[in-house]
């Protein structure tokens, strides 16, 4: 007995010290996370990527006109957060909504900047015309008048950008009435004090210069 052992065991030792290569036991094998002996781990890896949201916008604008730029890239930043269709078109509603305020803010304080601009010019006139502004305007306003005859929308124009507020246009109409005075006294036969020198109608012109 003790003899049939002691040949067992030699010849194990012998098996092991030839170098005849041992079958692996793979049955305990398991596959993990990053790697394995399955077939199984590139599945995700070939797995096709999914297609992209095609969001509508249609319901976030009135009218339901979309700019297709600005929809396309918008698209590529809610698929990139998966967002759904809901989601997309209530974030397309803020996001009008946030830049149609932000316009009207811009346009209100534009306004309010150009306001104080044409109240500027009234200033203006009012300190340099002193005591004759009064009368310097109600002539500007005959010389209004007179023009209005061959361009009827003068007056609009004069309410554009705060022109009619501008000292020099104030004094150009005042003088225009001044020489439609003129035409008028001597066409009558009139003269006299209501008389224009041209080196005053020169000052009244180009007030300046000297």
């Amino acid at each position: 007995m003790a003899e049939e052992l002691e040949q067992g065991t030699n010849d194990n030792t012998t098996s092991a010290e030839s170098g005849t290569p041992q079958e692996p036991n793979t049955q305990g094998n398991q596959n993990t996370i990053l790697g394995g002996s399955g077939g199984d781990n590139n599945t995700d890896q070939n797995t096709e990527p999914a297609e992209p949201t095609v969001y509508d916008f249609t319901q976030a604008f009135e009218g339901g006109e979309v700019d297709q730029t600005i929809a396309d890239e918008f698209s590529k930043l809610l698929n990139g957060v998966g967002a759904t269709q809901e989601q997309a078109v209530e974030l397309a509603k803020f996001g009008s909504k946030y830049a149609a305020d932000l316009v009207s803010a811009y346009e209100t304080q534009k306004q309010q900047a150009l306001d104080e601009q044409y109240k500027g010019y009234a200033e203006t006139a009012k300190e340099t015309l002193g005591v004759k502004f009064d009368e310097t305007v109600s002539q500007a306003a005959a010389g209004v008048e007179a023009v209005e005859k061959t361009i009827p929308n003068i007056r609009e124009i004069l309410a554009e950008n705060g022109l009619g507020n501008r000292l020099e246009v104030i004094q150009l109409f005042a003088h225009i009435a001044n020489m439609a005075g003129e035409d008028n006294n001597a066409g009558n036969g009139q003269g006299g004090s209501t008389y224009i020198s041209e080196e005053e109608r020169a000052k009244m012109l180009y007030p300046s210069m000297k």
